[in-house]
């Protein structure tokens, strides 16, 4: 995960640099699409869960500065650890996020002409199954909320769209967190 960042961050730095403009006006909306790497910890188990999310974005501009969003998102691919603190000797136990949703504030400044940085504030909820693929039967569903951060970086590459990358920490409690590192693109309408 620390290499993902790393890179993401050289990325972002490098794309600051870009020279076309994107155009966002108070009052607008967007739309976005997303792809993120997140990692799952949870007191309850000793290892950490991996899963790929693709989340969608939708919000709309208080003023050039602020925004409200809401996003909904879903795991592409289910991750199964052995947990050795389950049964006589330790069983796979796979976790699959059903779904996430969470609405948030943006507060964002402008870099240059085509880029930005932004901070995420909100709150989400998330669904989560865990199954023990020896014994089918052996299902439990979690659903969780809590407090979500992050930030992000925009960069414009035409005149209604940019890129993204961003790091976000959507569950963040004492007991289990959801931390993602994403990339996307964002449509202006």
């Amino acid at each position: 995960m620390k290499n993902k960042l790393i890179t993401i961050v050289l990325v972002s730095v490098l794309m600051l640099f870009s020279k076309q403009g994107i155009t966002d006006l108070p009052g607008k909306y967007y739309f976005g699409l997303q792809y993120a790497d997140a990692d799952y910890t949870d007191d309850d188990y000793s290892k950490s869960f991996e899963h790929q999310l693709l989340v969608t974005r939708f919000g709309g501009y208080i003023n050039s500065n602020f925004s409200i969003e809401a996003r909904l998102g879903f795991g592409l691919q289910d991750d199964t650890q052995f947990l050795p603190e389950f049964g006589v000797s330790g069983l796979d136990v796979t976790l699959e996020l059903d779904s996430m949703m969470g609405f948030y504030a943006t507060g964002r400044v402008d870099m240059t002409e085509s880029s930005s940085i932004y901070g995420v504030l909100g709150v989400t909820d998330i669904e989560a199954t865990a199954v023990v693929p020896q014994f089918p039967m052996a299902k439990s569903s979690h659903c969780k909320n809590g407090p979500s951060y992050g930030i992000g970086v925009n960069v414009g590459f035409g005149k209604n769209t940019a890129l993204n990358i961003e790091y976000m920490q959507y569950l963040d409690k004492s007991d289990f967190d959801l931390s993602a590192i994403g990339i996307g693109v964002i449509f202006n309408y």
